[in-house]
């Protein structure tokens, strides 16, 4: 289940963690707890735009989801997939 959701997040794009259980099936709180586990594993990090509740900066400028996470005042993770990540799922 860890590499389904690996796959996910690579896929890329803006998503919830209530659409990718509602997708593989499963929990919420599962997602939320792998997620965290693969930030553990090393496969995911954190992208140093993360946290951004409610206002865009310029950071956001180039960012295709600007126009539905900023004007949302909701708290943003942004996940990039690390090289470890990438040799996972190839």
């Amino acid at each position: 289940m860890l590499m389904k959701i690996l796959k996910r997040l690579a896929q890329g794009g803006s998503y919830s963690n209530k659409s990718v259980a509602k997708e593989l099936g499963i929990d919420e709180s599962l997602v939320e707890q792998m997620i965290i586990q693969l930030e553990q594993l090393k496969y995911i990090e954190k992208d140093g735009m993360n946290n951004l509740s409610g206002s865009c900066g310029s950071s956001c400028a180039g960012c295709s989801t600007k126009g539905s996470c900023c004007s949302n005042n909701i708290e943003i993770n942004i996940w990039r997939i690390t090289e470890k990540g990438k040799k996972a799922i190839a």
